[in-house]
């Protein structure tokens, strides 16, 4: 409750949470700015912080980043996470097959959550990085998780749709169709929607409860989704999303994953 809050801790959080993937380093008045707290404050905060390696800084600049104690806290968090733990071995295969960029996501407040990202070493250029949020209507990954929300999230999430590139669906009603699709092939596709270039197949993850939990997407350039190709890939990501859902202990959910032979009927 809020009045059992620690005035010193929320500070601390306040000036952790000022880091964003975009801005991964900040100066002492850029720091105050975005708290609204007081350079003497935010100066013995950041002390604290940095003598317990949540914080670094840099001695060119004297910036401030995010130290090396949170990829040790991260690391005990994901390492306990059941989903994490039982797909990682199935990506990392469907990476070695497909030598496409592979990620996980879940849903989280609105928006994709990347938990896993394995890079090409084609490099392509259009990766995802872990803890990275996306929009949850742009992009096949993000689509597949949409498509599998209950109705009533699923409505609130498309009214307002912002477009990334000229590829990115901006009216309600063909998102809905689209997802539709999703539901009946469960499988997701997108081209250019987020990045130019790059194309994506996305399949669910259901748990023991029969309930979509995540979705994972293979990711290349166009020129590597040849005719010959793609029935492959596609194949490898179904057959890695029934592995994932059957070690989290899902039964019925796979045999509707057809997923392939409806996306080469189209």
């Amino acid at each position: 409750m809020k009045e059992n809050r620690v005035r010193a801790v929320d500070r601390a959080f306040d000036i952790i949470e000022c880091f964003t993937n975009r801005e991964q380093e900040l100066s002492l008045l850029e720091i105050s700015k975005r708290t609204e707290l007081a350079l003497a404050t935010v100066h013995r905060n950041i002390h604290t912080l940095l003598s317990r390696g949540y914080l670094e800084q840099d001695r060119v600049t004297g910036k401030y980043r995010l130290g090396i104690q949170f990829v040790r806290i991260g690391g005990i968090v994901i390492q306990g996470f059941d989903l994490i733990q039982k797909a990682t071995p199935h990506l990392q295969r469907l990476a070695k097959e497909t030598e496409l960029n592979i990620n996980l996501s879940v849903y989280d407040s609105q928006e994709a959550l990347c938990l896993i990202n394995i890079e090409s070493f084609h490099n392509f250029g259009f990766e995802i990085k872990v803890g990275q949020k996306m929009p949850i209507y742009a992009g096949a990954l993000s689509k597949v998780i949409l498509a599998y929300l209950p109705q009533k999230e699923t409505d609130m999430l498309t009214i307002d749709l912002k477009t990334y590139t000229p590829l990115t669906i901006s009216q309600k009603e063909e998102l809905i169709q689209e997802l539709q699709t999703i539901r009946k092939n469960g499988i997701s596709r997108s081209e250019g929607e987020l990045a130019l270039g790059a194309i994506a197949y996305s399949a669910p993850i259901f748990n023991f409860e029969d309930k979509m939990i995540a979705g994972i997407a293979i990711t290349g350039p166009k020129h590597f989704f040849t005719d010959a190709d793609k029935p492959k890939y596609i194949n490898d990501l179904m057959n890695a999303a029934r592995e994932i859902s059957r070690d989290l202990g899902c039964k019925s959910k796979i045999l509707q994953m057809k997923g392939a032979q409806d996306e080469n009927k189209a």
